[in-house]
């Protein structure tokens, strides 16, 4: 089976326009392994919400629960299993959701549409691929253009 891994992190909104077109860049300023020696680096908490994980968890528990015939929930990991589908594993930090997706890619898309209807500011990084992506579209608002935006990269 086709193991996949994710970060997903809650980009605070004042950043979001901010973060556009950097996406890349931010990974590798925030997961760069050595940068996960003793504790997660200052920059991933000045950019992300930190994770209201009790809140995270109930809010995946009531999505998910109806497409998954079998769930593990426990102090800090959640475990889904399908039989057709396979299996997605979370394990929570206080900055960053870390999930691991091993079977169909319908797993992903499960997950990504549970957690896009609680908050408009996730992204994630797919580790594998080195790939990443809003799990909504990021609505700017009237204070700054397409324009602004593009001068800042």
């Amino acid at each position: 089976m086709n193991m996949r891994t994710y970060k997903i992190i809650h980009i605070k909104k004042e950043y979001q326009s901010f973060v556009i077109g950097r996406e890349k860049m931010l990974h590798e300023l925030l997961f760069d392994e050595s940068h996960f020696v003793t504790e997660e680096p200052e920059e991933l908490k000045f950019v992300c919400e930190s994770l209201n994980t009790k809140n995270m968890k109930e809010c995946i528990q009531e999505r998910l629960q109806r497409v998954f015939t079998n769930m593990t929930l426990n102090q800090d990991h959640i475990f889904f299993e399908h039989p057709v589908k396979g299996s997605i594993e979370m394990s929570f930090s206080p900055y960053y959701l870390h999930v691991s997706c091993e079977g169909s890619q319908m797993l992903d898309l499960d997950l990504f549409a549970g957690l896009s209807d609680t908050c408009d500011c996730y992204l994630a990084f797919q580790q594998e691929q080195n790939a990443f992506g809003w799990l909504k579209p990021i609505k700017i608002d009237s204070m700054h253009s397409f324009s602004e935006i593009l001068d800042f990269v």
